[in-house]
């Protein structure tokens, strides 16, 4: 009983982490579309 909300909080987690890398990863073929470099997570021109 106690395994299942262990579960979802660490299915949770890798969800959170993997949004974060997805974005980030967005945010950077944005910036190079655009022309920039993406430094230190921000977008340079």
């Amino acid at each position: 009983m106690l395994f299942r909300p262990i579960r979802l909080l660490i299915f949770l987690g890798i969800a959170f982490v993997a949004g974060i890398i997805y974005e980030r990863q967005s945010l950077a073929e944005r910036c190079e579309d655009a022309g920039g470099r993406y430094v230190n997570e921000m977008c340079e021109r």
